[in-house]
């Protein structure tokens, strides 16, 4: 089972925030999805990368860093959120100051 981390000391400027064309059609529907993304993408910002692997850990790390490459966290959504999704990805680009929140099941 993997834990989730949070890196102290580490910031970085999330830019502008964008939705995919997944997350912009459930926000019509399910007011309560709002709710979860803000509070993933204040774990994000926070360096609490929820779920994601030791090498993804380590390459989010080197990226924060460098101010550099890219940030990527993975958080679980409840399945009475938005079924038939039950992840979500946040990536920041730091090169291109933006940040994408995606569905898992979306196409990066």
């Amino acid at each position: 089972m993997r834990h989730t981390y949070r890196l102290p000391g580490l910031t970085f400027d999330p830019g502008t925030i964008v939705f995919s064309p997944g997350i912009t059609s459930a926000l019509q529907i399910s007011s309560a999805l709002r709710e979860y993304i803000d509070h993933f993408l204040e774990c994000h910002l926070a360096t609490d990368f929820g779920v994601i692997s030791r090498s993804t850990r380590f390459e989010n790390t080197l990226a924060a860093l460098l101010d550099s490459g890219h940030l990527t966290s993975r958080y679980f959504l409840p399945h009475d959120i938005c079924p038939p999704h039950s992840g979500l990805i946040i990536t920041t680009y730091l090169d291109e100051r933006t940040t994408t929140i995606r569905f898992a099941s979306e196409q990066e």
